[in-house]
């Protein structure tokens, strides 16, 4: 059952079954389901078949390593013969919805399995065949000596009848010459010689009969009983030889149809193979675009850092520089809220309110040009730096862009929102967006 099987395959196998103790027990009775396939570990085990007066005739003597069970367990569940343990035996047992569920979890063990079946059954039809072969010599062999009998017998008797007749016709003479002679008083020659020959003949008669085997007619109805038993010993094995072919027949084009959806399934298996593989080198080359993408607006948020940290003197009208003043602290609480609380916070329309804003596509070819004034739709903050924030135009997520956060009025409505939350929730918190705007200017001056 294991062969050409790797050990932890084996071994995989073997886990799924069952272990069976039994001692002169009934395993399996002929016509009564049977759902196993069996394994002699240790004993014997006998089969047998019931003939056409309901005696069982046994068919095989099993033993260690032998297997039996395989035409219930696999075609219809019904017990081809009746199966005896002989003695202390251990056996191993799998059901057929066990080893259906092996083969799924161990897909490529399941042509090997069935031709591993199928061998045991096409040994089992050989050894059959042999006995077959040997009833039918044995058969032969009872008619030539029926025959040989018959015949010395037919040979015997023919003999005794004319040795009867011999006999009979020289008493016949004696008699005759006897009422001829009846008035002499002594045996002439010829008298002497007839009596002489009538007794050799009747001394003969006794050793022929002697000779006759007087048990032969007593053999002759044994040996037709026997023949008669034999042959019908001869049909039954030749029905069950028939039956086996029939049923080997059926198991290698059971085992053809698990070749073939092994095929199937491998086919399918490969196809989907290629296309995971597709699908991990369109993700990885995703991956790599996206993180050189986020490399690159590192690098522009980094030169921005750096340019608004020196000291650029600019001629600007000081009106243009009120902002309120608005604590570090409040700013703190607002971003922390967005990330407790997103889809409150986002989207949300903010307005452009220092430098225009270009949106573009994923592959940075097409551009769309936001003035100052006009409206983008924030969707969160950006992943690398809080102080920006990713914007796109509408509803539209084809064109998107990361902005700072102070090139748009996003803080402002985002602390409206949050604000409100925070009074829902009964909490009192003011907005300082709210306040009189103060110069930065002034701020300067005052902080001078």
């Amino acid at each position: 059952l294991c062969y050409n099987l790797d050990p932890e395959d084996a071994k995989a196998l073997i886990s799924e079954g069952e272990w069976l103790l039994a001692e002169d027990e009934l395993v399996a009775r002929e016509g009564q389901e049977q759902r196993f396939l069996y394994m002699i570990v240790s004993g014997a085990v006998e089969l047998s078949k019931k003939d056409e007066k309901g005696k069982h005739q046994n068919i095989a003597n099993l033993g260690t390593g032998d297997t039996f069970g395989e035409v219930a367990f696999l075609r219809g569940h019904i017990a081809s013969a009746t199966s005896e343990t002989r003695g202390l035996c251990i056996l191993w047992r799998m059901n057929h919805d066990q080893l259906l569920e092996f083969i799924s979890s161990h897909g490529s063990l399941a042509g090997q399995l069935c031709l591993n079946l199928a061998g045991l059954l096409a040994s089992r039809l050989l050894k059959e065949n042999t006995v077959v072969s040997k009833v039918k010599m044995d058969l032969e062999e009872a008619i030539l000596n029926l025959r040989s009998a018959s015949e010395e017998d037919n040979l015997k008797t023919t003999a005794l009848k004319e040795l009867q007749n011999k006999v009979e016709s020289l008493n016949h003479a004696t008699r005759i010459k006897r009422e001829k002679q009846s008035n002499r008083s002594k045996f002439n020659a010829i008298s002497m010689t007839s009596l002489a020959v009538a007794c050799l003949s009747v001394a003969g008669l006794f050793s022929l009969y002697n000779s006759y085997d007087h048990e032969a007619p007593v053999k002759v109805t044994e040996l037709t009983e026997e023949l008669e038993s034999m042959k019908k010993n001869e049909s039954f094995y030749l029905e069950l030889k028939k039956n086996l072919e029939a049923e080997n027949l059926e198991l290698v084009q059971i085992n053809n149809k698990i070749d073939q959806s092994i095929d199937t399934v491998s086919e399918e298996l490969q196809e989907y193979k290629e296309l995971l593989s597709q699908r991990n080198w369109d993700y990885d080359s995703l991956n790599s675009e996206l993180f050189q993408v986020q490399e690159e607006l590192a690098a522009l948020i980094s030169l921005e850092e750096e340019a608004q940290a020196e000291e650029i003197v600019t001629e600007v009208n000081p009106a243009d520089l009120y902002i309120p003043l608005i604590p570090q602290k409040f700013i703190d609480e607002i971003k922390e809220w967005t990330q407790s609380n997103s889809t409150l916070a986002f989207p949300c329309e903010v307005k452009v309110l220092n430098e225009a804003v270009t949106l573009s596509d994923l592959t940075l070819i097409a551009n769309i040009e936001v003035n100052v004034g006009e409206q983008i739709v924030v969707t969160r903050f950006h992943p690398v730096s809080e102080e920006y924030v990713v914007a796109r135009q509408g509803n539209n997520d084809t064109f998107m862009a990361s902005v700072h956060i102070n090139n748009t009025n996003v803080m402002e409505v985002l602390a409206l929102k949050y604000v409100n939350h925070m009074r829902e929730t009964g909490k009192d918190v003011s907005n300082p967006f709210s306040s009189i705007r103060f110069s930065q200017i002034d701020q300067n001056f005052s902080e001078d």
